[in-house]
């Protein structure tokens, strides 16, 4: 199989141990021109005198985009979730009427949506119209609102996600499609051959084993995963679908590990962009961006 994929990104999880500058280099020495980041990294370097316009500003003059804002978690009527810790609950309650001028002041043109409440604390139906109203709460900003099925909380499947989406109506909604969350919850990733490729705006590698350790939790394994290539997760066969349907949009490799923190930028960069690269050879697939 030959194709090619349509965007690359520096996912912030690669890079959330390190300064402004040395994301920026990252996402340098990984040959993209994107990277995404979350509403309380921007936060915290505004406390440090760094504003959103200047970071905006510093990666305009690397080449760089801001192009994602990920999370949103404050969307829906109940939104606080049951299996985390107030220190987790802190880096992801931006409230709405914060995101937005951030993302704006950034330059951001996507955002991400997780849905930490409760699985079954709200109807599909009323997940669906908070969905709808967040989406043309975003579209007045310019923004496309991407669900992200995630299995730890109140939508667990990609078809949930996408029967949430399409229902909605919402002109500027799409997915996140992450191999953690689509192993991890059991989707069936034959679905992507249903899903049109517009819709899904990221598309986030990583990797592991399929069965998880005896005593290992879901929320255990969620922080230590692997670079695409060093396990067992179906990252060629995925690859292969979306490129069939035109979505290997965003591609990135969306690590959350203790590993991370003591790579240097040059490291991060070369471990991202070679990992992904991997994936991409093995599915049959220019590794260059169209």
């Amino acid at each position: 199989m030959t194709g090619q994929v349509n965007s690359f990104a520096m996912p912030f999880s690669n890079v959330a141990h390190l300064d402004l500058e040395g994301k920026l280099l990252a996402t340098l020495v990984a040959g993209y021109n994107d990277l995404s980041q979350m509403p309380i990294e921007l936060e915290r370097m505004a406390a440090a005198g760094i504003s959103p316009g200047e970071v905006r500003r510093r990666a305009a003059d690397q080449g760089i985009t801001i192009g994602r804002l990920d999370p949103l978690n404050t969307w829906p009527r109940i939104w606080l979730p049951d299996n985390m810790d107030d220190e987790y609950i802190a880096t992801v309650d931006t409230p709405a009427d914060r995101f937005f001028p951030l993302a704006e002041s950034v330059g951001a043109r996507y955002m991400s949506l997780n849905a930490t409440f409760p699985l079954g604390s709200m109807s599909i139906d009323e997940v669906t119209e908070h969905y709808a109203r967040i989406c043309k709460r975003a579209d007045d900003h310019g923004l496309i609102c991407d669900l992200e099925p995630i299995p730890l909380w109140g939508v667990p499947t990609l078809e949930m996600a996408w029967r949430i989406v399409k229902n909605s109506g919402a002109r500027n909604g799409g997915l996140v499609i992450d191999t953690w969350h689509m192993v991890r919850g059991r989707s069936d990733i034959s679905l992507l051959n249903d899903i049109p490729g517009h819709m899904i705006h990221s598309v986030q590698l990583n990797d592991g084993p399929l069965d998880l350790p005896p005593g290992v939790t879901v929320k255990d394994n969620c922080y230590d995963r692997k670079f695409p290539g060093d396990g067992e997760f179906p990252n060629v066969e995925l690859v292969q679908i979306l490129a069939r349907t035109n979505g290997l949009n965003q591609l990135c490799p969306e690590v959350f590990s203790p590993r991370l923190t003591d790579m240097s930028a040059e490291e991060v960069g070369i471990r991202t962009r070679d990992s992904i690269r991997g994936v991409l050879e093995l599915a049959g697939l220019h590794w260059q961006q169209a």
